[in-house]
Formats: C-alpha cells, sequence, structure tokens
C-alpha cells in the first residue's frame, strides 16, 4: 500500500500567496525560499548578517552524511527521504564540479560495539546498489585509498558540498530579492498577514510585511514572540582544518566514525565536528581540534598516522552553533495562520533543510506533501511544543522584542 501523503493541512484549491517573508539566511531559510520561489511567489529572504550562510551554514564545506537506522521510525524513514531529496535537489542547483561539491562516497565505519549493532540490523534489509553496499575492511581500504581498519557501509552517492556556495545557487531565482544586515526585532499579526521589524546594519528602523512568513533562524526563533517556548537547543560544533601531507593525498572519499574527515581540497583535509550542548561561544579552542584529531585516530588510525603530528594550537577551524530540539526531528510546518517554521535540523542540514522547504511550500500552497503522514505529524511543531495555557492561540500582535541581531 503506498503512504498516505495526506495531512490536515491539505486543502484543495488553496488560494497561493503571493507575498512571503523568510527570516534567516541560511540552508534553511534559503531552502524554503528556493520551495516557495518554485510556485511563483514573491520572497524576501531577511537575515541580521551582511551575507548568506554566516551561521552554522558558513562552514567552508559539509558532509553529506547520512546516518540510516534499522528501526521502523519516522525519523529513519524521515532521514531517508530526506539524504534522497537532498541528492536531487543538488542536481539541480549545485551539480557536481569538484570545487563547490564532490560525489566522491562516503565511508561510515563500524568502529565501534554501536556502530556494528547498528550496520549489522541495516544488513538484514535489502538496499538498492546506488544508495548503499555493505564493505569489509579491505574494500573499505580500497574505496578510501588509505588503509582502513574496519568495513561497514559505503554511500556511493555521498560526498560534500560548500554550504555557502549551495545557500547562494538556491536563491539565485529573479522571484527571491534579499534584505541582509537586517536584524529581526519584532514579528507581528497584521491584517493581510504578517509584519516583521528591526533595525539594519546602520541602526535605522525597518519592516516588511508579507501574507505568510517562514521562521528559519535556528535557536535565534526564540527571540521572537510565537517562539518563546519552543524547545529549541543551542548544540556548538567545531570542525579542525589539516594540511594534506604525502600520504594523506590519497584519501578519496570521506571517512566518518565518531566525527569524520574529508579529502583534501587546496591542500587541506577538514575534519570533526564536535558536539557541546548549550555552549554558544564561537571561539576556535585548541582543545576541540585535539578532540577531533583523537576521534580520527580512533575510527581511522592510519589515516591519523598519515596526517603526522600536528601543533593543534596552530592549527585553523572554524566553530558555529547549530540548532536542535528533543527527539532530533527538525520542528518544520504551520505555528499560526500565516506563520511557518524551519527549524533545529541540528547537523542534519544539509540533508534535511530542503525536503522541510518542499513540506512547508505544500502546506502554504494546499498541494500534496511530499512526506507521508506519519513523517508530517512527527515534524510538526504544534504537537511538540508545550505552550502555557492560552499562549498558543494568543494573538501575537504588537509584541515587540528587545534589539536582538543575531538572527541567522
Amino acid at each position: 500500500m503506498a503512504p498516505d501523503r495526506r495531512s490536515d493541512s491539505f486543502t484543495a484549491g488553496q488560494t497561493i500567496p503571493r507575498t512571503a517573508l523568510v527570516i534567516g539566511g541560511g540552508i534553511a531559510g534559503c531552502a524554503a525560499a528556493y520551495a516557495l520561489a518554485k510556485h511563483g511567489i514573491a520572497v524576501t529572504l531577511i537575515d541580521r548578517a551582511p551575507q548568506l550562510a554566516s551561521a552554522a551554514s558558513g562552514n567552508p564545506r559539509g558532509i553529506l552524511h547520512a546516518r540510516f537506522g534499522a528501526g521502523d521510525n519516522p525519523l529513519h524513514h524521515f532521514v531517508r527521504e530526506a539524504y534522497v531529496h537532498a541528492l536531487g535537489l543538488l542536481d539541480k542547483v549545485l551539480p557536481v564540479d569538484g570545487v563547490m561539491r564532490a560525489e566522491c562516497g562516503l565511508l561510515q565505519l563500524a568502529c565501534n560495539a554501536v556502530e556494528q549493532k547498528r550496520i549489522a540490523r541495516l544488513a538484514e534489509q535489502e538496499w538498492p546498489e546506488h544508495l548503499l553496499q555493505f564493505v569489509d575492511a579491505a574494500q573499505a581500504s580500497r574505496l578510501a585509498g588509505v588503509e582502513m581498519s574496519y568495513g561497514g557501509l559505503w554511500f556511493p552517492t555521498g560526498g560534500w558540498v560548500v554550504p555557502p556556495a549551495l545557500c547562494a545557487a538556491l536563491v539565485r531565482d529573479a522571484r527571491i530579492s534579499q534584505r541582509l544586515g537586517h536584524g529581526v526585532e519584532t514579528l507581528e499579526k497584521a491584517v493581510s498577514g504578517w509584519c516583521v521589524g528591526g533595525r539594519d546594519a546602520q541602526d535605522r528602523a525597518w519592516s516588511d510585511e508579507a501574507e505568510v512568513v517562514l521562521v528559519c533562524c535556528a535557536h535565534s526563533a526564540k527571540k521572537l514572540a510565537p517562539f518563546t517556548h519552543f524547545p529549541l537547543i543551542p548544540v556548538r560544533g567545531q570542525i579542525t582544518e589539516v594540511l594534506e601531507t604525502v600520504s594523506s593525498k590519497a584519501l578519496r572519499a570521506v571517512v566518518c566514525g565518531d566525527g569524520y574527515c574529508a579529502p583534501a581540497v587546496g591542500g587541506v583535509h577538514v575534519t570533526g565536528a564536535t558536539h557541546a550542548f548549550e555552549d554558544i561561544s564561537t571561539e576556535v579552542r585548541a582543545a576541540d581540534h585535539a578532540e577531533n584529531l583523537m576521534k580520527l585516530a580512533e575510527y581511522a588510525p592510519v589515516l591519523r598516522q598519515a596526517l603526522g603530528a600536528e601543533d593543534v594550537a596552530a592549527l585553523n577551524g572554524r566553530a558555529s552553533i547549530r540548532c536542535s530540539a528533543p527527539g532530533s526531528m527538525p520542528l518544520v510546518g504551520e505555528v499560526q495562520s500565516g506563520l511557518y517554521c524551519s527549524l533545529a535540523h541540528g547537523t542534519r542540514g544539509l540533508l534535511t533543510a530542503g525536503i522541510a522547504g518542499e513540506v512547508l511550500a505544500a502546506q502554504i500552497c494546499g498541494q500534496l506533501p511530499p512526506l507521508p503522514a506519519t513523517i508530517l505529524a512527527a515534524l510538526n511543531p504544534l504537537r511538540r511544543v508545550h505552550f502555557p495555557l492560552g499562549a498558543q492561540s494568543a494573538p501575537y500582535q504588537n509584541v515587540p522584542l528587545q534589539r536582538e541581531r543575531n538572527n541567522g
């Protein structure tokens, strides 16, 4: 039986809005803007930073890492659907060129008891070879180009992308205009939709209105009144850049264990990333570089040795704040009439933001959604946010907020 893709938000013949505001210039916001523009909606993309992908979407490279689970639950089904959708979206907007995107393949190594059990359970099911393959240590070594101590899963279409380039490609549409350097401080219900306002980079007041508003600004959404009670958790992640060596230059696939290491581009490998809850510092720390390299030594010891001795205090890297929510599912859907969100994509934003944008576009335009009803229910923010008595239906009108310039 085909999965039921109907949802409570599906309304045949629903009028498509003409205008939309999207708050947040990272992957989630750009993907939402892209999906709406395809339906002919005029979109204004707003971010407090002077350029797109300034926060968690700003890493020099991002890994297409889909950690499949064998269980029959909405999260596992969602990750699978999101991965397939992400590959198709990337082929449309950011084709493989070896510079902004590489389809070099990705190994997930059975490097500990938890991964061995997960991969063994996956092996009990049938999988298309173009999606994933099961490999032993010798096969993994040949695929990676460097000796691997473990076998695991091989994703032939996996690889890496440059997230800022993906963001730029998604909004390369005449129907999408950008208001960068504009911090959002207020979000209010208006007669014909919603109104947002704030201060720009020159401290000048500004405001804009549209029929619908999509909030895609990660943890900063909690500064906006309708999202105060959303369970958004900041998670700090730091990547480490390591210069390639004669030996490490042989690496030709992304290798993943409790972390990842990507092949060198421009003479630099990227490895990471740390995972620290409730830490909002973006300072690059030598201790986190050491942690990334220590983990690499555990799941790929020969590769770690190939990189040679490193002075962690001298390494370059980048730290950013991702946004997560309990249960690891993003929060995607309608919050109030005309107000929607795509939040808490965590470490999976490159995989999940695209299909989340399509979910929102389908809800806004009254079309059949791209996911089964069971997954839509798990994404639905109103089913997972615990509002104080009376708060959910409160008309968030004329509720100014203290100046906040961290939306993005």
